[in-house]
Order: C-alpha cells, then sequence, then structure tokens
C-alpha cells in the first residue's frame, strides 16, 4: 500500500497549511510524508501536526527534508451534533398580536401546549397573567406543570393587575428581568 505524500515545493506558508488541512480533512487519521525544501516551512508544519495531535518523524536528505507522519493511534472523533438545551419561556401577551385577538389566544395556547419536556420553566409576566382568568388557559398551565414544567407568576405583574395567582408559583421579577436582559430566556 502506498503512503499518502504531499510535496511542498515552491509554496508560501499559508499554501502549504491549507493543502495540509485539506489532506487531513480528506484523510483523517492515515500515516502520511510530507516533502519540502524551506525549514520554516517545515517548523510550520511540523507544529500544525502537533497541534492536532499527531506524531511526526523529521528525517533530512541532503537539501530536503520529510516529515513522517504516524498514523493517528486513536481516531479522529467527529463532532457530535448537541441537541440544543430548551431555555425557560417568558409569555408577555395573553394572545400573539397583532391580529383576531381569538385566534392569537388560540394559536398561543396551542404553542404553550408543544413546550418541549425539559424546558426549566414558564413565566406570566406584564399582559400574560390575564390567562389566569381564562379556565381553558388554566388547564393548559396546570398540563404543563403535571408534564414537569414549573409555571411562574411574576408578582409586580399580578399585584398590578390585582389577580389571584391561581395556586402557581409566585416569583419576584429581578430573576426574570435578568435573563431576559441577556438574552437567557425565549420570550412569547
Amino acid at each position: 500500500m502506498d503512503i499518502l505524500t504531499l510535496e511542498l515545493l515552491d509554496v508560501t506558508v499559508f499554501q502549504a497549511l491549507l493543502e495540509l488541512r485539506g489532506l487531513l480533512a480528506d484523510h483523517p487519521g492515515e500515516a502520511m510524508r510530507i516533502r519540502g525544501e524551506d525549514d520554516l516551512l517545515r517548523v510550520n508544519v511540523t507544529g500544525f501536526l502537533e497541534k492536532q495531535g499527531r506524531t511526526v518523524r523529521p528525517v533530512r536528505q541532503g537539501g530536503q527534508w520529510e516529515l513522517q507522519v504516524a498514523q493517528a493511534v486513536r481516531p479522529i472523533p467527529m463532532a457530535s451534533p448537541m441537541a440544543p438545551v430548551p431555555r425557560p419561556v417568558l409569555l408577555l401577551r395573553g394572545a400573539f398580536a397583532p391580529g383576531d385577538r381569538a385566534l392569537g389566544r388560540r394559536l398561543l395556547l396551542e404553542t404553550l401546549s408543544h413546550l418541549e419536556p425539559g424546558t426549566p420553566w414558564l413565566c406570566l409576566a406584564h399582559q400574560a397573567v390575564e390567562l389566569l382568568d381564562d379556565p381553558g388557559a388554566v388547564a393548559i398551565l396546570e398540563g404543563l406543570r403535571a408534564r414537569g414544567i414549573p409555571v411562574h407568576v411574576s408578582v409586580a405583574s399580578l399585584a398590578h393587575g390585582g389577580q389571584a395567582d391561581a395556586g402557581f408559583d409566585l416569583v419576584p421579577d429581578e430573576g426574570w428581568q435578568k435573563l431576559l436582559a441577556r438574552g437567557g430566556v425565549t420570550v412569547l
């Protein structure tokens, strides 16, 4: 079996590293040899390979050099896509707006019923506390709580509207406001 060979003659360091990167991507973990003349190029290529975790043995052949790159000891792990972690949800309205309010309410409640398991919490604030007066909405919120998604209600929003908490957890507003300020919540 022939060993993979890369000749780096009359190229810049940048060009050499681009060619090498492409070769490593096309043939991950394979043994190879790299030949060239420029010592600065040899130093840069050796450093690049060692950063990739590859074992390099330089061999001098007159005015040229050869880098013998051993086969990777373990296969190069491929990046596995990570599933996104669900973020907390902050609900600020009792219906999607603008448009028909009844349709906006229905679509909002349907969206809530599709929250992913593992969602850290749902918080009702601002105009969303009006959902606590709707028995159908309360049933959906109780269903979320039964699925393990805590349902919180903003203390300031309830106090402003003079409403009851409908049995959900009251939370100080500072916590969700800090998360909102740094983009750490999904806002509906």
